[in-house]
């Protein structure tokens, strides 16, 4: 987090030994633990209260755009049945995961045909 080596430690215990003594030394010692944890659960406070605030105006944004794009997709699949509709996000596997009927299936490929195909097959 800081970048403090043993060397710096042990640098900044001896001039707080100096400056403070040795029996005011284990006080200050617990003061700072206090003040770093009380610091520490301030930071955390702020996160937690930014990911909430975050979270609170982005997800209705992502349901309305999977909305938006399940309605498109319905209405293009009038026009041109080989586009499907996909399923909305909470009727999918969890982990991206396919069902079990779909795994280990491979699917079945055509050859590309491009025009040159039938001088190199000889037809």
């Amino acid at each position: 987090m800081f970048d403090i080596g043993i060397q710096e430690i042990v640098l900044i215990f001896v001039i707080a030994l100096l400056v403070y003594g040795p029996k005011d030394l284990p006080e200050l010692g617990r003061k700072v633990g206090r003040y770093l944890a009380m610091f520490k659960r301030m930071v955390n406070d702020v996160k937690r209260q930014m990911d909430s605030e975050l979270y609170e105006y982005t997800d209705p944004i992502k349901k309305e755009m999977e909305k938006i794009n399940r309605e498109t997709l319905e209405a293009a699949s009038k026009f041109r049945p080989d586009i499907t509709p996909e399923k909305p996000a909470d009727e999918k596997p969890a982990g991206g995961i396919p069902p079990a009927e779909t795994q280990g299936a491979v699917p079945e490929t055509k050859p590309a045909e491009h025009p040159g195909d039938e001088k190199a097959h000889g037809k």
